[in-house]
């Protein structure tokens, strides 16, 4: 189940999305708390630094973007620093601006946070909540029809600041499904008849309880509550959050769909809505199956609620955090071509000595074990590189291995010291190494460094070559020689 969920990330980048919604700017006041103010019993902050990011339906095109999706976003903003601070931010991280209303009636929605070591201390608000005019209404409706048909779905991020009044929401809803498009909506507030018909609506436990009047304090409580929006708005979905309880999907004429919540550590859950609308809605773009869709909503809200502040999650963390939790530790260290590509430019930004090694590895014994040990002592990260069950053949004959190269590089990867594992397909290891290019190349055997083919390549780059002779002395060859000897003499 976890391959297939990590065969789906790379779809992700496949969607478009158009963003509807209240723009928000978020401001983190990060520092230290020494001394209470003589002027009142108040903590004094001494502020350390400031960050600031787009917040709101910003932050879900932000994590569109972040999952590898393409984003469109429309909204409103004042005409002030706020709004440019946040028009810059949004260009930065390449997102679109051509939607965005620049309204010199209304300021933009800044959200200023007071933390200190760690602890959210006050948020301070600017911001208004007047519904927009009739005149902002159809400027917002024309923006977003001009790009429905460039798109695969549309996500209405409403945070009750004035923008997605009913007679707008209900238009783009209307357009979308003009245009057959998914609709999904992060709703806010007690009026969801405006979000009639949308594809699915992703209340959290706090907001169903608002929209529906009932207190939800345990499953039958849910399950009235998720059923009632169901039947009121006439989505086909309606999706629960429920914090560290999971996720409850409800739909029509079926029993719902319960999914617990990912193990993780909670630092701040700000924006984790932004993150599951936004994982959710990509996926659903891109042709995944309901079910799927929500899972990868769930890793990703799990991934994001680890840092602190408004906050994005790649597919690369994503991808990292499903291997991390839901596939054993030696298969995460098995990596493909590719993968190895990413890893070692991660590990040269980041100063780490690589060092290489590779063999068949058909029956491992104690001298692998002490060679691999070796090794991995000669520098910071160690990859082997383990010969595919074909170049195998081609070097020690039609019987061998006799242990499988999948197998073969679980054995490997099991031992401590070996972080990654890479299956090559070629007899000799110049092509991987030509990739990996590592510091150090080390060759166990009794081999002379001066004969060894890879020398020329690996000096290319500046690299080393490490000839380690303590595995001569023990062989798979002669391990099954031994084992052949004694069987056959007990025949």
């Amino acid at each position: 189940m976890s391959e297939e969920l990590l065969n789906v990330l790379p779809k992700l980048a496949n969607g478009k999305i158009l963003v509807v919604g209240d723009l928000i700017f978020d401001e983190y006041i990060w520092s230290k708390v020494n001394r209470i103010s003589p002027e009142a019993p108040v903590p004094v902050a001494d502020v350390v630094s400031t960050m600031c990011v787009p917040g709101g339906a910003g932050n879900v095109a932000c994590n569109i973007k972040a999952l590898g999706g393409e984003v469109y976003l429309v909204g409103v903003i004042g005409k002030d620093k706020a709004g440019e601070e946040l028009l810059e931010k949004l260009k930065k991280l390449d997102i679109g601006i051509q939607g965005i209303i620049v309204d010199g009636n209304r300021p933009t929605t800044l959200k200023s946070r007071i933390i200190a070591h760690h602890q959210h201390v006050v948020r301070v608000d600017r911001e208004t909540k007047v519904p927009i005019d009739k005149n902002l209404c159809e400027k917002v409706s024309r923006l977003s029809e001009k790009v429905m048909d460039k798109v695969d779905a549309v996500l209405i991020s409403d945070y009750a600041k004035g923008l997605m009044i009913p007679e707008l929401t209900s238009r783009i809803i209307a357009l979308a499904k003009k245009y057959r498009k998914i609709v999904s909506v992060d709703p806010k507030g007690s009026n969801y008849s405006k979000y009639r018909k949308a594809t699915i609506i992703t209340p959290n436990r706090k907001e169903a309880e608002i929209a529906t009047g009932i207190p939800i304090n345990n499953e039958d409580d849910l399950l009235r509550a998720g059923y009632k929006l169901l039947r009121e708005t006439e989505a086909r979905y309606i999706l629960i959050t429920r914090g560290e309880k999971g996720m409850s999907l409800f739909q029509k004429d079926c029993s719902p769909i319960h999914i617990p919540s990912v193990v993780s550590e909670v630092y701040d859950i700000t924006g984790a809505g932004d993150t599951v609308v936004a994982a959710l809605t990509l996926a659903l773009a891109c042709g995944v199956r309901i079910e799927k869709a929500i899972e990868i909503a769930n890793w990703a809200a799990g991934v994001v609620v680890r840092k602190v502040g408004t906050a994005t999650v790649t597919s690369e963390e994503l991808e990292e955090f499903i291997r991390f939790y839901r596939i054993p530790r030696t298969d995460q260290k098995i990596k493909s071509i590719d993968q190895i590509k990413k890893l070692v430019n991660k590990l040269r930004k980041e100063g780490k000595k690589i060092v290489f090694t590779n063999g068949c590895f058909d029956l491992l014994h104690v001298g692998h074990i002490k060679y691999l040990q070796q090794a991995k002592s000669l520098g910071d990260t160690l990859i082997v590189g383990v010969n595919t069950d074909n170049s195998v053949k081609k070097i020690k004959g039609s019987k061998r291995p006799l242990i499988p190269e999948k197998e073969r590089a679980q054995l490997v990867a099991a031992i401590e010291g070996v972080d990654y594992v890479v299956l090559f397909s070629e007899t000799t290891p110049e092509k991987i190494i030509s990739i990996i290019k590592p510091d150090i190349h080390v060759k166990g055997g009794d081999y002379k460094t001066k004969n060894l083919p890879e020398k020329k390549i690996v000096e290319s780059y500046g690299g080393k070559v490490i000839v380690d002779n303590k595995i001569k002395e023990k062989s798979t060859t002669s391990l099954i020689n031994l084992i052949l000897k004694r069987f056959s003499d007990n025949a």
